[in-house]
């Protein structure tokens, strides 16, 4: 008898240990919303970055602008080469304008357009307005191992992603997002971002240094490089707008 009271202790005391091992288990839902907001949990960020276009043959062309984010509005401005005085304002999805110091005017991009390349790169205009994963995507966790988890994510219908779907690497205990790749329609990888070079901007503000965006359908890659990074500065409003756009140059 008192073997048996033991025995259905122990039980108890087994199941109670697996439990307690399951139950703090994070959703794809949770990981998705800690991943973005290490990546855009801020009540404003800015960075300056290089960004090199690699041809197939080889050959690169590089471009020198910052990004300046508050909430889903960026303003993006190009400092140097034939991109110099070009800049754009993205006051959210399908909402961008581009100013074009040749015409100096501000023009809206068309809807069609969204799709079409960003500065000759391997961004698309919806890829540079894409600011928020949970909010256009719902995830699954596809797998996982002691370092990474894969979450398969699916556009929110109705929603702005940029994609029908994607695939993310979400490094544990960090949230950072290592690598992600979209997909079209019929399930074919379109477009793949691999970050690399985890730094410290100070004060322990991590950011993954190095973009690299490759188009599987054609091999030809865009490099981005991230030299300063600055967060909560507390940059108003005023700052995206058209008139700043075309003026504040």
């Amino acid at each position: 008898m008192r073997l048996r009271t033991v025995g259905r202790m122990l039980a108890v005391v087994v199941a109670l240990a697996a439990f307690s091992g399951t139950a703090h288990a994070e959703t794809a839902a949770e990981i998705l919303v800690k991943m973005d907001k290490t990546v855009n949990g801020f009540d404003d960020q800015f960075m300056d970055n290089t960004m090199t276009i690699i041809n197939i043959d080889g050959s690169k062309k590089s471009y020198r602008f910052s990004i300046l984010q508050k909430g889903e509005k960026r303003l993006i401005r190009f400092s140097t080469g034939e991109m110099k005085g070009m800049a754009n304002l993205i006051e959210g999805a399908g909402r961008v304008y581009a100013y074009l110091p040749g015409q100096k005017k501000v023009r809206r991009v068309s809807a069609h357009n969204m799709q079409q390349s960003f500065a000759g790169s391997d961004f698309s205009n919806d890829d540079m307005a894409f600011t928020s994963w949970p909010g256009n995507y719902t995830a699954e966790i596809k797998s996982q191992d002691d370092n990474y988890w894969i979450l398969t994510c699916t556009a929110i219908p109705g929603k702005s992603a940029p994609y029908p779907a994607a695939e993310a690497k979400v490094k544990k205990g960090t949230y950072q997002l290592d690598a992600y790749t979209f997909f079209d329609e019929a399930g074919k990888p379109i477009k793949s971002f691999e970050n690399s070079d985890l730094t410290d901007f100070g004060g322990g503000l991590m950011r993954n240094k190095t973009i690299l965006v490759t188009d599987l359908r054609t091999g030809h890659k865009t490099q981005l490089e991230i030299h300063e990074f600055k967060v909560n500065q507390k940059v108003p409003d005023s700052k995206f707008t058209q008139r700043e756009l075309e003026w504040g140059r």
